[in-house]
């Protein structure tokens, strides 16, 4: 009964119709409620695979020296610190230590370095140093990590960046590998749903959850609620996990619903193939209901804490520094403490399978460490809640006690 009332008194207010709604424009502005992109169908011999990166030293050397050599002739270096571009321009002392790492990489002496350079304007940058022949892979990525720091990270010389210069293209082989993986192991829906999850979570729902969670507990307080709820024979326990399963349960109605309209836009066009129409499903309760958990349970304990919308300015900072953080990785980011996962790789998101696969033992320890982080908070509450409800934890109470013995400690003094 109780957990109707909550979840009735979520689903018809307001806030949780803008949630919605907002939730929808989102999704709708990426085009993953209606995937128009064309069938996944089995490469053909002679056809063109597109491109992978793959971490292949005689790839990634020159071309991260061509890309290297280009800004440091034009001092001119972009980078990315806090997921926006930057553009740097060093000063003679540091353009000097980029000269000496140039010169270990080709060899040439630092004079030649500058005369090169020169001769790069005069020939419109058609001029581009060779890497000397001694020089092995792990050395390479450590002068990269190097030039990194100089620039003050967020580079493409970082070691964990410089697989970007490896661009190979996909073999037949390898194309025949990621279809059969996809219609195998994803059943082909497995793939959409993924990339649905990946949107979803990373626009709206690491965010948005907080939102509901204040505007409910405040709302209550300022009807005051909390009095009346106070003085019921109902366990603080039995309140706080009413309500955030009503909020959890409000949230994921829709998100259920659109995974299954955002689905069920491709299923005309695999008829005769065998789908995993429970995929959305999965995705929805492993990949999506984790993120939610933790914004709720965030939202809940904040609030019930300081009585003031702050949730919001902690779950915003750290919605936008992970999101900020994994736009390097946007195309697959399975890190243990996450905030969001991602699997992005546009429409080539559907032929990931094998990248998936390879971090799904990842995936598992993160959304299992916010589901028991969002249990932890949970429990934190109830123990504020509780405190609260006895009295042990009544700040505006303290407030005014604290206010009332400076007044009599100042009517002493005056008398």
């Amino acid at each position: 009964m109780l957990f109707l009332q909550e979840l009735k008194k979520t689903i018809f207010s307001i806030s949780y119709i803008l949630i919605v709604i907002v939730l929808i424009a989102a999704l709708h502005s990426q085009d993953v409620l209606n995937f128009k992109e064309p069938k996944l169908s089995k490469p053909q011999v002679g056809e063109n695979y597109g491109t992978t990166t793959k971490e292949t030293p005689e790839i990634i050397m020159p071309a991260a020296l061509k890309q290297l050599w280009t800004e440091f002739c034009v001092n001119n270096y972009e980078t990315y610190p806090i997921g926006f571009i930057k553009n740097i321009k060093l000063n003679d002392s540091e353009q000097g230590k980029v000269i000496q790492i140039i010169s270990t990489i080709t060899g040439m002496d630092k004079d030649v370095v500058l005369k090169t350079k020169e001769q790069f304007f005069n020939s419109s940058g058609n001029i581009v140093p060779d890497i000397k022949n001694n020089i092995n892979y792990s050395d390479f990525k450590d002068l990269m990590q190097q030039i990194d720091d100089i620039l003050g990270g967020g580079s493409s010389y970082n070691k964990d960046s410089l697989i970007r210069f490896g661009i190979v293209p996909i073999s037949y082989e390898e194309a025949l590998h990621q279809y059969n993986l996809a219609l195998n192991e994803d059943k082909i829906t497995g793939g959409y749903a993924r990339l649905f999850s990946d949107y979803a979570v990373a626009m709206v729902l690491s965010i948005l959850p907080v939102f509901l969670a204040i505007i409910i507990f405040i709302k209550d307080r300022r009807a005051n609620m909390s009095e009346i709820i106070y003085t019921k024979n109902i366990s603080a326990a039995k309140i706080i996990i009413t309500r955030y399963f009503a909020i959890i349960t409000a949230i994921m109605i829709p998100v259920i619903i659109l995974s299954y309209i955002s689905n069920a836009s491709i299923w005309g066009l695999y008829s005769n193939i065998r789908l995993d129409y429970l995929a959305p499903l999965k995705y929805d309760f492993g990949w999506i209901m984790p993120s939610v958990m933790i914004v709720t349970a965030v939202g809940m304990c904040l609030t019930t804490l300081t009585n003031t919308p702050i949730a919001i300015i902690v779950q915003g900072f750290w919605w936008l520094l992970d999101m900020i953080i994994g736009l390097k990785s946007v195309e697959s980011a399975y890190s243990l403490f996450r905030l969001i996962p991602r699997h992005n790789a546009g429409t080539q998101s559907y032929f990931q399978t094998q990248d998936y696969i390879n971090h799904f033992n990842s995936l598992i320890a993160n959304r299992l460490l916010f589901v028991g982080l969002s249990i932890f908070l949970i429990i934190i509450t109830i123990l504020i809640y509780e405190m609260k409800r006895r009295g042990k934890l009544n700040e505006k109470f303290r407030f005014k006690k604290a206010i009332s013995n400076f007044r009599n400690r100042k009517n002493q003094y005056s008398t």
